[in-house]
């Protein structure tokens, strides 16, 4: 497995996961309690409330997840370039190094 790999099989593990946890019921923030509602429309509060709340854990998961991801990505970019120059510092080192041969072979 790649590090990537890796990573999104933890990421989708953890959605997974927080999906499937049902919050305790709160109180609402609409004007009408949920204590003066009949019962079937109490049940129903109380599930559309749970959602809500899920929904703005999945919002702020998914932003660090997102975050995270940028975060790696910037990095894997920078080693990317460091490689590069170090490559490119190899090669002018092996050119120096042939220089310096064809030098001494003319003393």
């Amino acid at each position: 497995f790649s590090f990537f790999s890796l990573l999104l099989l933890f990421i989708s593990n953890h959605l997974y996961k927080m999906s499937r946890k049902i919050p305790p019921p709160t109180t609402s923030s609409t004007s009408t309690p949920s204590s003066s509602l009949p019962g079937s429309q109490r049940s129903i509060h109380t599930m559309l409330q749970q959602d809500k709340e899920k929904e703005k854990i999945m919002e702020t998961s998914n932003q660090m997840i997102m975050q995270m991801l940028q975060s790696i990505q910037a990095k894997m970019d920078n080693i990317e370039n460091n490689t590069e120059n170090t490559e490119k510092r190899t090669e002018n080192m092996g050119e120096n190094i042939e220089n310096i041969e064809k030098k001494t072979e003319n003393i």
